[in-house]
């Protein structure tokens, strides 16, 4: 069913400083109109566990969303994910979406002692970690031999309560795109980290509006018809309200090596007042079909009056 490309909002939420707070920020966020929280994953500088995070928002919450951007496929079984997620799914009345990634960030792998293969293997062992995943959702038993994973006439369980539920991979280079284009329900157009880091200038000029349209015209060929149906995610990592953007796009240009009104274009960054910034995501899903935003915590409640105007539109 072709998607409304109606705008929601989600909320980055990496951090607790206890219990009562992160309960009283999901409903603030609920009541603000964002759609879903979002825990990332990574061992390093992101302290909550994604999971158990997710479970305590959704009994604090009725309406929000909750979901992981995105789960490291390295760090967990299949298996393991598909009971945790159906069960996170039953016990939140279905509100779960289950945000999967090959994994990229070096210094988890180092500080961990995991080995970090090559990105096709990574992408290929993320392949074959979604069609486990799928399957175990599924009715019935279901086996998979594959060259990472091998599951063998297992019944599992619990069944979900969104059949299916939705599925969102991201990522900045054609293959997991391509991947995600193809068996995704959402799609995050992110940075290439191929580099393992979020600070390498490749990283940073991969973001350009130019890389962008390119992102989408991947997904469009490996979608094929059903591009339409999918929902196109953009985590907006930098959010500054100024009455002065020429002059934060003229600090901004020489990263991604683009003019200041170029760099203005990244869908990384808003920027402006709040008419400015609804005017450029506007513009930003009638030119890449990007309705859905990710935004930090430290920002979403300055950021409200950009969701009340934009949210459900």
């Amino acid at each position: 069913m072709p998607h409304d490309r109606k705008f929601r909002f989600g909320v980055m939420a990496p951090r607790a400083e206890s219990a009562r707070q992160y309960r009283e920020d999901a409903r603030k966020w609920e009541t603000l109109g964002y759609s879903t929280l979002f825990v990332p994953d990574h061992f390093v500088d992101h302290p909550l566990a994604p999971i158990p995070a997710m479970a305590m928002v959704a009994e604090a919450t009725t309406t929000l969303r909750v979901g992981a951007l995105v789960l490291g496929n390295d760090y967990k079984h299949p298996v393991v994910l598909a009971r945790e997620a159906a069960t996170l799914d039953l016990l939140s009345d279905g509100r779960l979406e289950l945000g999967l990634g090959a994994g990229w960030m070096t210094v988890d792998y180092e500080k961990a002692g995991l080995v970090l293969d090559p990105p096709g293997v990574r992408v290929d062992r993320l392949a074959e970690s979604i069609a486990v995943v799928k399957g175990l959702f599924a009715d019935g038993e279901f086996s998979f031999d594959g060259k990472h994973y091998q599951i063998s006439d297992l019944d599992g369980g619990p069944r979900p309560v969104q059949r299916p539920i939705p599925i969102l991979v991201g990522g900045g280079a054609k293959r997991v795109l391509s991947l995600a284009a193809q068996e995704a329900d959402i799609v995050g157009i992110n940075a290439n980290l191929r580099r393992g880091q979020a600070e390498h200038p490749d990283a940073a000029q991969s973001l350009s509006a130019a890389a962008t349209d390119q992102k989408l015209a991947w997904v469009r060929e490996a979608a094929g018809a059903r591009f339409a149906d999918l929902e196109i995610q953009q985590y907006a990592g930098f959010v500054h309200f100024t009455d002065d953007r020429e002059s934060l796009a003229a600090a901004m240009a020489p990263a991604f090596d683009v003019t200041p009104e170029v760099a203005l274009e990244t869908p990384i960054a808003i920027v402006g007042t709040v008419e400015q910034m609804i005017e450029d995501l506007l513009a930003r899903r009638e030119r890449w079909q990007m309705s859905y935003v990710v935004v930090d915590d430290a920002v979403a409640e300055p950021f409200a009056p950009v969701v009340e105007r934009l949210a459900g539109t």
